[in-house]
């Protein structure tokens, strides 16, 4: 009986100690994920840091943006060394380069002016919607999509011709209100009467409208130093993509690096038409919005960070969004 009893305490002894080595194990893994979890998102804030310094230091070389900054070519595969990482990528998107969705309500104080930014952005967004590049059937479509947004933007609750406000938006099932003020994200775009997943997403016939927009900015100019080509052929009409691509290849081309700072550059493209005007309302050389990613890798753990900074034309900058994951 005594040597049954021992064998139980013994038994009972080793689980015991089984599960309390499993509970340290564990403990000790969690912990050095904690630590490694937390040196990570510090990486990826000190990542952050060295694009902020690229920009801050681009405004000291020249007053224009183009894609031969240094902020364009950062040098990741030097970063992890510097950093202690397994691995380190850090991208920077200028959004100045792409349509804002905000710019469509014009800040400007002057009725003339005003007038003349909203029909610039208005006629901007048909000929990207048309171009063939998205899920528009045709152009009373795009049109139709056009008034809602500008209803959902605008503060008023006058309701254009093919657009949409609170009567709509409170039948839907669950009802809310139209925001009557800027968008907030991009997203939101997608509450809009007219505004499809097919649209804005893409699908495996057409491209999404989301990867041109922005929510950044609203006084409608485009950077065409970074503009994509499809932004580009929509500044202005009879903008085929033949002469686009060569717009693309000369803003390329290093040789033409000087000729970019000013924003009449296009004129000097070979095969250009002399009768065609991209509008200096509608376009610039000079970027202020600009999203920041980066990822680290270290060990088993990856975490990215993503920023958008606005950079005013003294180079001050001001950090808008930080989101780490």
């Amino acid at each position: 009986m005594a040597l049954v009893l021992a064998l139980l305490a013994i038994s009972f002894l080793v689980a015991i100690t089984v599960q309390l080595s499993g509970t340290v194990n564990w403990q000790v893994k969690a912990s050095t994920n904690l630590r490694d979890s937390v040196s990570i998102d510090a990486m990826n804030r000190s990542a952050l840091n060295i694009a902020r310094a690229s920009l801050l230091a681009d405004m000291n070389i020249n007053d224009y943006d183009s894609q031969h900054d240094d902020w364009q070519i950062l040098p990741e595969k030097d970063l992890h060394l510097l950093l202690d990482s397994d691995n380190l990528t850090i991208s920077v998107t200028d959004l100045s380069g792409k349509v804002q969705v905000n710019a469509f309500v014009s800040q400007e104080k002057d009725a003339g002016k005003r007038a003349q930014q909203e029909q610039a952005q208005y006629n901007l967004w048909l000929r990207l919607l048309t171009s063939g590049r998205f899920a528009i059937a045709d152009e009373q479509e795009a049109i139709a999509l056009l008034d809602s947004i500008i209803d959902w933007i605008d503060s008023n609750d006058d309701e254009r011709d093919h657009g949409a406000e609170a009567g709509y938006y409170l039948s839907r099932e669950p009802p809310y209100e139209p925001r009557n003020a800027p968008v907030q994200n991009l997203e939101e775009l997608l509450l809009i009467r007219g505004m499809t997943d097919d649209i804005f997403y893409g699908n495996d016939e057409y491209s999404g409208i989301r990867d041109y927009l922005t929510i950044y900015g609203t006084d409608g100019k485009i950077n065409i130093n970074t503009a994509p080509a499809p932004v580009l052929q929509a500044l202005a009409d009879d903008l085929d993509e033949t002469m686009v691509l060569r717009l693309v290849e000369f803003r390329q081309d290093e040789g033409n690096r000087e000729a970019l700072a000013d924003p009449m550059w296009y004129k000097l493209v070979s095969g250009f038409p002399g009768d065609i005007e991209l509008g200096t309302n509608l376009i610039t050389v000079k970027s202020y919005y600009f999203h920041i990613a980066s990822t680290v890798e270290k060990r088993d753990l990856a975490r990215t960070g993503s920023a958008v900074v606005y950079r005013d034309k003294s180079g001050a900058q001001n950090l808008l969004r930080w989101d780490i994951e």
